[in-house]
């Protein structure tokens, strides 16, 4: 269990991370979002130790980085698939963490196998792409079974058959119990996999919930209904307590009633229902509701959007 304890970050004038208190839950595969500049990035290495924080603490498992004896068993991380000697091969640069770890060389063939990149374990790294840079990052990052895998960014250059096996991999690893941690700008890929979502925005946490209870708060999500008589059903569900957000003799978008509720209502009064859908709102969606006015950096189009030019 990770937990972050009123974590600040601040350069200069610049707070990067704002009393940041949060915990990374085991079995579940978690997205981190924010716009660019809300301190995820420094969120992340803090948590790994790579950046000292200037007040508040990362717990794992009640001890600090420093105090872990097998710190690559506990958390294991993707954070820059750059950062390594292009010289080295797959499986040198893989060799090294293992030894250097205590690892048994066997976990690095597993590895290799796991990640897809068996077959070009003694080439090079400068002359992987960067979908392949990605398979030897997160290589690396399972290498000690951790208990905690940290991904930034880990969609970036891997093709179809790429993404496909990273969800499955993600989804897997939570299986086991393991916590996942994904930061990620592909919102559709999030959404795909992570059960959990925690929000930044201008270094403060302004979410820590499952996409499910983010629906429920935004006004995106709702029921669509096509009935034999749209307009006596909107005077029974208003009756109900259901909010009517649009009606008209072709269509009702209904929100604050359950579907059952709406079925029921519809049968004890006769009428017949020909579509009963909840609409439910993408994350990216949900992500512009919660992040509208906290973004530091935005293009035209988003400030428009913003003032109401465009929803």
């Amino acid at each position: 269990m990770i937990k972050l304890k009123k974590l600040t970050k601040i350069y200069k004038d610049k707070v990067a991370v704002d009393n940041l208190s949060l915990e990374i839950q085991p079995g579940v595969v978690t997205g981190f979002l924010g716009p660019n500049g809300a301190g995820k990035s420094t969120t992340m290495r803090m948590i790994l130790n790579l950046t000292n924080p200037t007040r508040g603490e990362v717990l794992i498992d009640d001890e600090r980085y420093n105090n872990l004896r097998h710190p690559i068993s506990k958390i294991g991380a993707l954070i820059d698939a750059n950062t390594v000697n292009p010289k080295l091969t797959a499986r040198q640069h893989l060799q090294l963490i293992a030894t250097a770890s205590g690892i048994s060389t066997s976990r690095v063939d597993e590895m290799l196998q796991k990640t897809g990149i068996e077959k070009v374990k003694d080439k090079q790294i400068e002359q992987f792409s960067l979908g392949m840079q990605q398979r030897l990052g997160i290589a690396a990052a399972l290498l000690g079974d951790p208990e905690t895998i940290i991904l930034d960014e880990p969609f970036n250059g891997l093709d179809v058959d790429g993404i496909k096996w990273l969800r499955k991999l993600t989804k897997d690893l939570a299986k086991k119990g393991k916590a996942v941690l994904i930061s990620s700008h592909l919102m559709s890929e999030v959404q795909a996999i992570a059960e959990r979502i925690i929000v930044l925005a201008q270094g403060k946490l302004i979410a820590d919930m499952t996409i499910e209870e983010m629906s429920r708060r935004s006004l995106s999500m709702y029921l669509r209904i096509r009935s034999e008589n749209n307009l006596f059903l909107k005077t029974l569900l208003e009756k109900s307590g259901a909010h009517i957000q649009s009606a008209n003799i072709n269509t009702l978008s209904v929100r604050d009633v359950k579907m059952e509720k709406v079925g029921l209502i519809a049968k004890e009064n006769n009428i017949a229902i020909f579509e009963l859908t909840k609409v439910q709102p993408s994350l990216e969606k949900l992500f512009t509701e919660l992040t509208v006015g906290k973004v530091d950096y935005s293009s035209e189009d988003n400030s428009s959007k913003r003032e109401g030019v465009e929803r």
